[in-house]
Formats: structure tokens, sequence, C-alpha cells
């Protein structure tokens, strides 16, 4: 006897589950510096995005949504104390759903955890770093007018500015060309 019954219970809905990385990074979210954090228009993102756009924003007092361009406030203390996507957050391995304390300093440009509790046991293969840099703020100039620079390797610097990406992408084809002409007019001989 075949039953006619939804398998479904009433207040079951078919949903699909959150996306589970930054749609700026396309990193996986965590509990630590890729905490999803949830702007007013509902969008979610990384804090260390937020971090990295805020540090260059000429309002440090809130943040543009890169999706629907609406403004959220900044809390009191700061960009670590967005609401956290707790949708997103309950995805996570469950060792990943406590979020760790963290402390913006926009001067700095650096995100770093207060503390670690000891009473979280760490995830395999998760380490978790005490601080990361996301930049210059907006604004910080040398004394003679140049942008203050993080040293970094030249070819580095070179490489993330996206007209010199496409620079050197271009030479590297442009090289390929000519070592395979260069190749067939060897074999010819």
């Amino acid at each position: 006897m075949e039953s006619d019954a939804n398998p479904y219970k009433p207040s079951q809905v078919d949903e699909d589950p959150p996306n589970l990385e930054c749609a700026i990074c396309f990193c996986q979210f965590n509990n630590v510096f890729n905490t999803p954090k949830v702007l007013q228009c509902k969008h979610t993102f990384c804090l260390e995005c937020l971090a990295r756009m805020n540090v260059k924003s000429i309002q440090p007092e809130t943040i543009q949504c890169p999706m629907c361009r609406a403004f959220t406030p900044l809390p009191d203390l700061g960009l670590p104390k967005l609401s956290n996507d707790s949708t997103v957050l309950s995805y996570l391995p469950a060792a990943m759903q406590h979020v760790y304390s963290i402390r913006f300093n926009r001067n700095k440009g650096k995100l770093q955890v207060k503390r670690v509790p000891s009473s979280v046991a760490p995830v395999p293969g998760h380490n978790i770093s005490h601080s990361l840099d996301v930049g210059i703020p907006a604004g910080a100039e040398g004394t003679s007018g140049e942008r203050v620079t993080r040293e970094r390797p030249l070819l580095l610097t070179i490489l993330r500015a996206p007209l010199c990406k496409a620079f050197v992408i271009s030479m590297v084809a442009v090289l390929a060309v000519i070592i395979t002409i260069v190749i067939i007019v060897v074999n010819k001989q």
C-alpha cells in the first residue's frame, strides 16, 4: 500500500545551506579572522575583508556593502562587534562555532586575537595566528607626501597591482610566442 503522505514535515522547508565562503575573497568562513559578519542589509562577509575595506575607507565609522552599496554604521566598540551570521556559524564544525575575541586597530591596520580561551579545543589543521595585517589606513602619508608602504618584496608589490598583472601576463604570452617561433625556426634548419 502506497502512502500519499508528504515525506516532508509541514514545518520543514527545502532551504539551501548558506554560502560558507566570503563573497569578496572566496575564503571559507571560520571563527577567527574570517568570522562571518552580517551587515544591516543582510549580506555576509568575513571580518578580514570588512577590515580591509574599512582601513581604506575615508568614512571609518561606517562600512559600505560591496554588493548593494548600503551603509552600515559600525558599533561603538568597532568592526569586530558587528553581528556574527549565526546561520553560517551553525554550519561550521562544532569546534569552530565559538568565535574568538578579536580587536581591530584601524590606525595600525591590524586585526588581533585578544585571547584564545583555554576551554576551546584547537581544531586539527587550524592554526590560529594572533594578528593579521589588513593594510594601511586611508590618508596615512609619509613625511614627504608619499604613501607609507609595508616592506614587501618588489616582485610581490608589482604583481599585486592590477595593471601590472595584465602586463606580466601579456609579457609571458609574448615570450611563449617568441620561444615557439624560435623552436620552429631551429627545427627547420
